[in-house]
């Protein structure tokens, strides 16, 4: 019976079984994430090689007029070395880790996921996939709310590619207003912006024009072109005077519409 066993655990029937549980749902970018992987071994005693969490995104990819979805890891934390795991037996392993400060926002159909990877030495690993709710960091929220307060409303927030920036991921999260007051209307159909995060500041991508791009985005239409894109920073004091900001804003804005 056990010969049986061992043959079933190795295709993954009655093999040791994965949980991860984090202490809260949301976070914020730059904050720490603690949680608990809890293993409960199946019929056999098995070898894990280790276990990991890897935080991950999806973002799109235009190609030939395309678009294809792809993940990229984010962050990935190796929780334990290799153990043994009797049959039944449970065991809970805690970790924690900061969330980049380039983790996208969980907004529209940008979302932000979890994935425990139980390495099964001889067997199928085993896995668990966790949605985790990302809230926009204090600074990036004043932006945002500044551009709703001037009279735009956001559309999308979704990651693309973008390696050109040669930033750490290949993708930026890309936020698509569209004017909803009269006065920007008159100017333009669509606001779209970019946020560089680090710890001393914000710097901004924008961009405000009446092109219709279609599936090929601003962002490398402004590369492949050759164009420079708008780039401002505010720094934190700036960051944190919700009327300046709002007015530093608009300016930028006007002198930005195509």
């Amino acid at each position: 019976m056990s010969f049986f066993k061992k043959l079933a655990a190795s295709a993954g029937i009655g093999s040791a079984k994965v949980d991860t549980v984090l202490e809260k749902d949301a976070y914020l970018p730059g904050e720490e994430i603690r949680g608990t992987v809890s293993v409960k071994g199946g019929n056999v005693e098995q070898q894990i090689r280790y276990i990991e969490v890897l935080l991950s995104a999806k973002y799109a990819v235009v190609k030939d007029d395309k678009k294809e979805w792809k993940t990229a890891t984010i962050k990935s934390h190796r929780v334990t070395e290799a153990f043994t795991i009797s049959p039944g037996e449970e065991r809970h392993f805690s970790f924690s880790f900061n969330l980049p400060l380039d983790t996208p926002i969980s907004m529209k159909a940008a979302g932000v996921f979890l994935f425990t990877d139980l390495d099964i030495q001889g067997g199928i690993d085993k896995s668990d996939n966790d949605p985790i709710i990302v809230k926009p960091h204090p600074w990036i929220d004043a932006v945002l709310k500044a551009v709703e307060e001037l009279g735009f409303r956001l559309r999308e927030a979704d990651c693309e590619h973008a390696p050109y920036f040669k930033q750490r991921l290949p993708f930026v999260q890309e936020f698509e207003f569209v004017p909803v007051a009269q006065h920007y209307r008159r100017l333009f159909d669509e606001l779209e912006l970019v946020f560089l995060l680090d710890d001393s500041g914000l710097e901004m991508m924008i961009e405000a024009d009446r092109r219709a791009r279609g599936l090929r985005g601003w962002l490398e239409e402004m590369y492949n072109e050759g164009e420079r894109l708008a780039r401002v920073r505010f720094d934190e004091a700036e960051l944190k005077d919700a009327e300046a900001l709002k007015q530093s804003l608009q300016a930028i804005i006007e002198q930005n519409a195509g």
